[in-house]
């Protein structure tokens, strides 16, 4: 074809319709987990009682649902798979109060066009059901056949006409670990429906209406269970009820928060920080409170047709519900004492500022790791804004971890007990050593003083050594006297599968059970703060959140959390000996300057600066 051909020609054409639905199914359907949830719904709106899931390599052979919901005549069986065919709306009037799940009629299409589709059928009243068969590109088959009431769907090989989406489907236990966490959130929310889930052959729970405690209980563990608090607020057409968790169920990890509008699961960070706020003086910073609560609010004041899959809504007044949300966790809270209470200051007259005479970007600071040279620019926090540039100290630590050096280690440093007076004695290199607050550790060295986070610094130490260890192959576990029963919910056990082999390398030995639990056998030797249970799930929580984020080495992070986790605690006293030990094996490191997640350990002021911040010299 010559230039004036292609020129001439229209460049505009209408898609082929089985082009144009695999490209509107990629909106609803994700993955796996994406089809399970939109079937359950479905089989939920359809009046079921009782609702089963089986799956086969982790949904991507075989999704089979079965509920004994209305079922659908002949006719309605054929419509189900067309485009916005949907039995939930009719008018333009039925979009402004939506209490159905699924209502746009796109989800049975949309699997249609990426798997090979059969629904069997059968309402109450007919003598026989209905078979469809539906393949991508192809006319459905419709026949009569014997089926029981309700409805099964039978979705096999999902993507297998779109290789490019069934590439970036992850192991199937992941997408496993996936479809658990989404059935969890809706058989807490349903308590009044009967949900049974295999995963193939292996019963992954079978849980009867129960109330909405008891179903906590029976999906999430005792240990949740006998430690939350009721929440049952009102304030004029909003209610607020469900259930809080204590300060000590606080996780690092925002896995165990749970928020349903109308029954809907949903997403709402502007939420999720309402119920924080309420914690904001009973939580340390980082930690995440367990909730799991129900707004009932009329449907015409938000909307959820705004996300392909419903998980988030827009509000008509967004602070207005944020307050009431507070106030509901807040006052439950006061009812069990555990009210933050409110400190009064003195009246104290504030310092005088110091004139500004730095250039606008002056906040920025030089990172620089002294093991590499590499100096980067951050932005520091420590100083307000029109703080003098020439009364700032040189923070000295070091850029973000170089794998390869850490992969290079030619030693495991051994722990604190284990290293002698002597080799502290020849490798010192300061004059004094103190401890300030139970939190720092203050060197006076000659030419000037160091400030260290002894947090920061144990967490260092612990992390080049596990780190070595896992490289290596290193057995570095101590086994427990007896061992130690550890409740998982389904997500938890799926991810401890896959990530059996990565924790055993770092010290970890347990036995799995085909319940759901499991026996913590052995732990890493530096874990010294009797909490085994709590890192051992800390470690599962984090892993579950990296795979969320999408944090690319699995294996690092897992180090770096437990080395958090095991690492001496901010308020912890240390005797003169642990905090040379400690400092002697600090600067032993290859990487001593920052912790594994990047933030300073070791602050040093020469004599010179000191003198600078305290107006001694200019």
């Amino acid at each position: 074809m010559n230039f004036l051909e292609r020129e001439t020609r229209n460049r505009i054409q209408i898609l082929p319709e089985y082009i144009a639905n695999q490209i509107a199914a990629g909106e609803v359907v994700q993955r796996p987990e994406s089809v399970v949830k939109e079937l359950v719904e479905n089989s939920l709106d359809a009046g079921a009682t009782t609702i089963a899931i089986v799956i086969h390599k982790g949904g991507k052979q075989l999704i089979h649902i079965v509920d004994d919901g209305c079922g659908m005549s002949r006719d309605d069986l054929e419509l189900s798979i067309r485009r916005h065919a949907t039995s939930k709306i009719y008018t333009a009037e039925d979009l402004e109060q939506i209490l159905t799940y699924g209502f746009r009629g796109e989800a049975l299409a949309s699997i249609a066009a990426v798997s090979n589709l059969e629904i069997r059928t059968r309402r109450s009243d007919d003598e026989t059901g209905w078979r469809l068969i539906s393949e991508p590109n192809k006319e459905p088959i419709v026949e009569p056949f014997a089926t029981d009431k309700g409805t099964q769907v039978f979705v096999r090989n999902l993507f297998y006409n779109v290789p490019a989406r069934r590439k970036f489907l992850k192991s199937d236990l992941t997408e496993f670990r996936y479809i658990s966490d989404t059935l969890v959130k809706i058989a807490l929310c349903r308590n009044d429906i009967r949900f049974v889930f295999y995963d193939e052959d292996s019963l992954i729970f079978d849980v009867q209406p129960a109330s909405t405690r008891e179903r906590i209980k029976d999906l999430l563990g005792d240990l949740i269970y006998e430690s939350i608090i009721e929440v049952d607020f009102s304030y004029n057409d909003i209610r607020v009820w469900g259930f809080v968790g204590q300060p000590h169920l606080a996780k690092t990890t925002r896995g165990d928060q749970y928020l349903y509008l109308n029954g809907r699961n949903i997403r709402s960070k502007s939420l999720t920080y309402a119920v924080f706020l309420a914690y904001e003086h009973l939580l340390e910073k980082q930690a995440n409170p367990f909730f799991l609560l129900h707004i009932e609010l009329d449907p015409k004041r938000y909307d959820v047709n705004v996300h392909p899959q419903k998980y988030e809504v827009k509000f008509d007044d967004e602070k207005f519900i944020f307050n009431v949300v507070n106030m509901a966790v807040s006052n439950a809270l006061s009812q069990h004492n555990l009210a933050p209470s409110v400190v009064l200051r003195p009246n104290v007259e504030p310092l005088e500022k110091i004139p500004s005479t730095t250039p606008p970007d002056s906040r920025k600071f030089q990172l620089v790791n002294k093991i590499t040279g590499e100096v980067i620019e951050r932005e520091s926090k420590a100083f307000p804004q029109d703080f003098p540039k020439e009364f700032r100290p040189k923070f000295k630590y070091s850029a973000p971890i170089n794998h390869k050096l850490v992969e290079n280690l030619e030693k495991i440093y051994p722990p604190l007990a284990e290293t002698t007076t002597k080799q502290i004695e020849t490798e010192k290199k300061w004059k004094s050593i103190h401890q300030v607050h139970n939190k720092f550790i203050i060197l006076e060295k000659p030419e000037g003083i160091a400030i260290i986070d002894q947090h920061a610094a144990h967490e260092r130490i612990l992390f080049e050594k596990f780190k070595r260890a896992f490289k290596q192959n290193e057995q570095i576990s101590q086994p427990l006297l007896f061992p130690i029963p550890v409740q998982l919910d389904p997500v938890e056990f799926s991810a401890l599968k896959e990530i059996q082999k990565d924790l055993e390398k770092i010290g970890f030995r347990f036995e799995l059970f085909t319940n759901g639990s499991a026996n913590l056998l052995a732990v890493p030797y530096d874990i010294t703060n009797r909490d085994e249970v709590g890192i051992f799930k800390e470690l599962i929580a984090s892993f579950i959140n990296k795979d969320t984020l999408g944090t690319s080495n699995a294996q690092e992070y897992l180090i770096a959390t437990l080395s958090c986790k095991a690492a001496i605690k901010t308020g912890q006293s240390l005797s003169m000996e642990e905090m040379e030990s400690l400092v002697a094996q600090l600067y032993e490191c290859e990487i001593p300057y920052s912790c594994p997640h990047g933030r300073p350990v070791i602050i040093e002021l020469s004599l010179d600066e000191l003198d600078k911040i305290f107006c001694r010299i200019l």
